[in-house]
């Protein structure tokens, strides 16, 4: 599934998919270890998973969600808009982080969604988020 994103390693931030229902919400995991190549710089004697990151694996979690939501044809998405971002608690090494992404409005091609992150049940940020997305149908491809 994650190969479909097109995103180069190291740049997956989602470890795993734990549940997914189309066209409305998805929970995804990601697992921060304490050799994340991030936190040797994020912050040294404190690391600290960037807050650009939990956003990401938001942004992410959306675009599975999406990819999962259309039954055919060839995807690309763009991030148009992130609004309402709170960033509530840190995200440590050890942490189980846990994305849960629901899909609020579809207009057109412009899909809205809220995220958040969790870890343990609280909430660790979040966000609202907007992307553009062009779907390109496919005739039969090899």
């Amino acid at each position: 599934m994650f190969h479909r994103l097109s995103y180069p390693f190291p740049t997956v931030v989602i470890d795993r998919v734990e549940e997914l229902e189309k066209d409305k919400n998805i929970k995804t995991v990601k697992w921060v270890t304490a050799n994340e190549f991030y936190l040797a710089g994020h912050f040294p004697g404190d690391p600290i998973m960037p807050g650009v990151l939990t956003l990401e694996g938001m942004v992410q979690s959306a675009l599975v969600l999406v990819d999962e939501s259309l039954s055919r044809g060839r995807l690309r998405a763009s991030l148009k808009k992130v609004d309402r971002v709170r960033f509530k608690r840190a995200i440590t090494p050890g942490d189980r982080v846990e994305f849960l992404v629901s899909l609020t409005a579809r207009e057109e091609a412009l899909w809205k969604f809220k995220g958040k992150a969790q870890v343990g049940g609280e909430t660790a940020a979040e966000a609202d988020i907007l992307l553009q997305v062009n779907l390109r149908e496919v005739g039969f491809e090899l």
